[in-house]
């Protein structure tokens, strides 16, 4: 008997021991998904940031902040009253040697409280499910970019924007504007929403609109992003 009951002892010692080493090895693991979580999720936020910041600084590029005074540029293709509201959009691809170019970019804004995102075509709109194309901001396609710039339609008082001193007719320069330019980056990758729900938040949305706007889309639908909004006050000298 006295036998019998020391092989039992041991097999129940030896059990709980194996008990002990499961829970052991579950919170070890299930440690090391939530520190895996966290770094992913730091590295996504690295990745955010820096396309965001790169998109940025390539706006304020003295180059291309000057080439987008023009006609066909990123601040003057939609100067003017008629286009207050309005924001012109495009994806900022590292593979394209152009920063910008008109033919790559699209208008979207709201007409009669729907939103009209195609009057000169749909080429702006960056998109996660494109094969063919990268929309990506480089050839790793994890990141996009999308970049819109508008007009801030308000009333401001006289010479708010102006230059202190100045004479806007005496001097030669054209009256000033505020624009605001957004810069929203997304890693669809990340996420559990389909390309075509994404793809519609991205152009089927304002990304200055504060109640229904392209943040607003990404967030309903979980996908990891983050914006940079600037505003800046640009006027041109005519000689």
């Amino acid at each position: 008997m006295i036998i019998k009951y020391s092989k039992g002892s041991t097999l129940i010692v030896v059990l709980i021991v194996i008990l002990a080493l499961t829970i052991i090895g579950t919170l070890a693991i299930r440690q090391s998904l939530v520190s895996l979580n966290i770094a992913t999720h730091g590295q996504a936020q690295q990745l955010l940031m820096q396309n965001s910041d790169a998109a940025i600084f390539n706006i304020e590029d003295s180059k291309n902040l000057i080439r987008g005074l023009a006609r066909d540029g990123m601040f003057g293709a939609i100067k003017g009253t008629t286009n207050k509201g309005k924001e012109l959009v495009f994806c900022f691809k590292g593979s394209r040697e152009e920063f910008f170019n008109l033919s790559q970019a699209s208008i979207i804004y709201v007409q009669g409280g729907t939103v009209n995102n195609s009057s000169i075509g749909p080429n702006g709109y960056c998109r996660s499910g494109a094969n063919n194309t990268n929309f990506f901001t480089s050839n790793r396609r994890v990141v996009l970019t999308q970049i819109s710039v508008s007009y801030v339609d308000g009333i401001t008082e006289p010479f708010q924007n102006a230059v202190r001193g100045t004479d806007e007719e005496m001097a030669k320069i054209d009256k000033t504007d505020r624009v605001i330019v957004h810069a929203i980056s997304l890693i669809p990758t990340l996420s559990s929403a389909s390309t075509q729900e994404i793809d519609q938040c991205l152009n089927g949305h304002l990304s200055n609109d504060r109640n229904n706007g392209i943040s607003n889309c990404l967030t309903s639908l979980n996908v990891p992003f983050t914006a940079h909004i600037n505003e800046y006050t640009l006027g041109q000298a005519f000689l």
